[in-house]
């Protein structure tokens, strides 16, 4: 097993954004409607969460603290890529969340550190209203 771990870089900030968490928007939870604050597109929002959605349904598992959460993916360059460019454009607008990349012994680990309430409703839309795994 490898354990080299090395951080994909998400330092770039590019595209508007408010899918995963619309508190940065007005609401408070994935499913809450957009508020006129939100960055991106209502028009987008569709393909926004539908790409969450498919990357969750790859989720293999999570742990969740009160500070942070930890989801686990299989390393595979397709979801790689996707995971990548998706948490760049979560940064414009949530950029109360702290998000972070790495990959450790063949799996991708995607961390989020954020307010309590924030990465509660953070892992719920990831766990329930994507569709991942528990």
């Amino acid at each position: 097993m490898d354990e080299r771990s090395e951080t994909i870089p998400v330092s770039e900030r590019a595209g508007a954004s408010c899918a995963v968490d619309r508190s940065c928007c007005g609401g408070g939870s994935v499913g809450a409607l957009i508020d006129e604050g939100c960055t991106l597109d209502p028009a987008e929002m569709p393909e926004r969460v539908a790409r969450w959605q498919a990357l969750f349904g790859h989720m293999q598992g999570y742990d969740h603290r009160p500070d942070h959460a930890v989801f686990h993916f299989a390393q595979n360059e397709e979801l790689n890529s996707e995971l990548l460019e998706l948490v760049k454009l979560e940064q414009v607008c949530c950029v109360h969340v702290s998000w972070d990349l790495k990959v450790e012994s063949k799996q991708v680990l995607l961390t989020l550190k954020a307010e309590p309430q924030v990465l509660s409703a953070l892992v719920r839309g990831f766990t329930g209203e994507f569709g991942g795994a528990s």
